[in-house]
C-alpha cells in the first residue's frame, strides 16, 4: 500500500523545497559567474630526472671525462712525487741554495698542478650544471605544453604533495616527451 499525501500538505512542501533550492542558487551565485576551480596536475621531477635518457647520458659523459682526467692527474702526481724523492736523495750533495731553488721550483709545479686539477673539476661541474639546465628548460617547456593541451591552471611538484590520485600524474608523459625530444645533451669536446 502506497501512502498518499493530501494535496494541501504536498503543495506547501514542494513550494518550500523549490524556495530553498532557488535561494541556494541565488546565494551561491548561479546567476553570476563564479571562478572555476583550478585544474591541476602533479609531476615527479626527481623521477623525470632519474628516467631521463639525457640525464643518464650526461652523467655517463661526465663520469668518463672525470675518469680520464683523474688518470692524467695521477700520472702527473706520481711524476711530482718521483721528482720530490729525487730531490730528497740529492739534498746531501746539493748546496743549501741549490736545494732551496730546486725545492721552490718543485713547489711551484705542485701548486700549478693543484690549480689545474681544481680548474678541471670546476669545468666538469660547470659542464654538468649547463647540461642539467638544458634538461630542466626542456622539461619546463614540456610541462607548459601539457598544461595548455589539458587546460591545466597549475602543475605541482610531487615533492610537495602527500597523496595524489594516479589520474592527476603527468610524470610518465613528461618522461616520454623529454626522452623523445632530448635523448642526450651534447657537451663541449674538451675543457681547457
Amino acid at each position: 500500500m502506497v501512502a498518499s499525501w493530501p494535496r494541501h500538505v504536498l503543495a506547501p512542501g514542494v513550494a518550500t523545497l523549490l524556495a530553498v533550492f532557488l535561494g541556494m542558487a541565488i546565494h551561491s551565485g548561479l546567476g553570476a559567474q563564479e571562478p572555476n576551480s583550478p585544474v591541476f596536475a602533479i609531476i615527479d621531477v626527481q623521477r623525470v630526472m632519474r628516467e631521463s635518457t639525457a640525464v643518464k647520458s650526461l652523467s655517463r659523459d661526465i663520469e668518463e671525462r672525470k675518469g680520464r682526467y683523474q688518470g692524467e692527474l695521477r700520472k702527473k702526481e706520481e711524476s711530482l712525487r718521483k721528482a720530490d724523492r729525487e730531490l730528497l736523495r740529492q739534498r746531501s750533495i746539493l748546496s743549501a741554495e741549490a736545494y732551496a731553488q730546486k725545492r721552490g721550483e718543485l713547489e711551484r709545479k705542485v701548486a700549478t698542478h693543484q690549480r689545474a686539477a681544481r680548474k678541471r673539476k670546476r669545468g666538469l661541474d660547470q659542464l654538468f650544471a649547463h647540461g642539467m639546465s638544458k634538461v630542466q628548460n626542456e622539461l619546463t617547456k614540456i610541462a607548459k605544453e601539457i598544461a595548455e593541451e589539458r587546460g591545466l591552471d597549475l602543475i605541482l611538484s610531487k615533492a610537495t604533495v602527500v597523496i595524489v590520485k594516479p589520474e592527476f600524474e603527468i610524470t610518465k608523459e613528461a618522461v616520454n616527451r623529454l626522452n623523445a625530444r632530448l635523448p642526450e645533451v651534447p657537451l663541449a669536446q674538451e675543457l681547457n
